[in-house]
């Protein structure tokens, strides 16, 4: 999940991993501006945020810029069994 305001490069990358690792997760970017309560519930200060939930559950954040292999690398070791989906 990414909460963004108009983080254009954020967008890019997140949509980058959506695409080249669609079986991996389900992927859902969440404009600020045009979902404050989205951004409240899941207390969200500062922008770009990166969250990866699990069974409903928040089990990574990271605030700010996140480069690809980050977010690869986090969502590996969330479900292990799914790391030979990455390409």
């Amino acid at each position: 999940m990414l909460f963004y305001e108009t983080h254009k490069e954020e967008l890019e990358v997140f949509e980058r991993l959506k695409k080249n690792n669609p079986a991996i997760a389900s992927y859902l970017a969440v404009s600020v501006k045009n979902n404050p309560e989205v951004a409240k519930t899941f207390k969200v200060t500062q922008l770009p945020t990166y969250l990866i939930l699990y069974n409903g559950k928040e089990c990574w954040r990271h605030v700010g810029n996140a480069n690809i292999d980050l977010l690869k690398n986090n969502l590996a070791l969330i479900e292990p069994i799914n790391r030979e989906a990455f390409i």
